[in-house]
């Protein structure tokens, strides 16, 4: 039985990232999947991009590795954002950029289906925030488990024919036969749920369990190196607020 480790919107923080191979290590998951935004908002994103690189078996492209590289029209993204897109677009080397162009707008693999936004049309980058649109992604996609990212606010969605959809107040939950998932595994370098730590979730079929965890990191390195290098001083605060 196999234990994946799902992450995602590194936003190229590499404190963030870096607490989370040291889990990777203690937990040794045999198969580990990025849901994309590897890079956008912090300051070491060909750091991010080597890393996923090396660690990731499984790589999905969010909208702002695709608007880094142009591949993606960022005219909806705010200012603060186009403005940390082009600064990262300008550091990006020919090798990063190839590495970003093949990664996958969804994937499936052993009864899970990956997507940075809704697996349903993943380079829409449809936000999954409501019980409704869960219902939705449960009807079009026959999966087990779907795991995705790009809120930044980590969850986990259970449903079945019977009883439809129902939000598990948990950050963990039993695998129970005849129940599907829906997870948003939140955000590695830039979460937006109030809790100013790296998140990620592990899925333990083995056990027959899920659980989304939480890393500590350097948050205070993370804010200077935004701030050495001229990003937007918004993107170092909100690092310690995670709004």
């Amino acid at each position: 039985m196999m234990r994946y480790l799902v992450f995602s919107d590194i936003h190229g923080n590499i404190e963030a990232l870096e607490m989370v191979l040291e889990e990777i290590a203690a937990l040794r998951p045999d198969i580990v999947v990025s849901l994309g935004d590897v890079v956008g908002y912090g300051a070491n994103p060909r750091e991010c991009v080597e890393t996923v690189q090396e660690y990731a078996h499984v790589r999905v492209s969010g909208n702002h590795d695709l608007a880094a590289i142009g591949l993606e029209d960022c005219d909806t993204f705010n200012q603060t954002a186009k403005r940390a897109i082009q600064w990262t677009a300008e550091r990006l080397e020919p090798r990063h950029r190839e590495m970003l162009e093949r990664y996958d707008p969804v994937r499936r693999y052993g009864g899970c289906v990956f997507a940075h936004g809704s697996p349903i049309s993943p380079l829409d980058f449809e936000y999954i925030y409501t019980v409704g649109q869960a219902k939705n992604v449960f009807t079009q996609c026959a999966e087990k488990f779907v795991f995705i990212g790009h809120t930044h606010v980590p969850s986990i969605i259970a449903y079945t024919e019977r009883e439809g959809c129902r939000i598990i107040d948990q950050s963990f939950a039993s695998v129970a036969a005849g129940t599907r998932y829906l997870i948003n595994v939140g955000s590695i370098g830039q979460p937006r749920d109030g809790i100013a730590a790296a998140s990620f979730t592990i899925l333990d079929l083995k056990k027959n369990r899920m659980s989304i965890r939480r890393v500590p990191y350097d948050i205070s390195s993370a804010q200077k190196k935004i701030q050495s290098v001229g990003l937007p001083e918004s993107l170092a605060m909100r690092l310690a607020t995670a709004r």
